[in-house]
């Protein structure tokens, strides 16, 4: 009996790891599109790959404090982990892309 109420519950942290890979997505897409956008020239404008780089960004976030939470109070350890990677991904990029800009010029 104990091991079908462990079996039903839902493993907590699947919603955090979902928007860690949504902003692992978003993120870098939304930056590549942007400066397109800004570029191009053709008056388009580039302010809702900005707003979706900054919803992105805060999803990271969320999900790293959700990650952090669940893992000082969860026994699971392997799913909030992976999360935060997952969820750290957007800033590195970020980083490297800064980075070599400053490289380039």
């Amino acid at each position: 009996m104990t091991g079908s109420r462990t079996a039903s519950r839902p493993v907590r942290g699947v919603s955090a790891l979902v928007a860690a890979i949504a902003s692992a997505v978003a993120v870098p897409v939304s930056f590549i599109f942007g400066i397109r956008a800004a570029l191009d020239g053709s008056g388009s404008g580039s302010a809702v790959f900005q707003v979706v780089f900054i919803l992105g960004l805060i999803m990271a976030v969320a999900a790293i404090v959700v990650s952090i939470v669940h893992l000082v109070r969860g026994a699971r350890k392997a799913l909030p982990i992976v999360t935060i990677l997952v969820a750290l991904l957007p800033f590195a990029g970020v980083l490297v892309v800064f980075l070599a800009n400053l490289n380039a010029s």
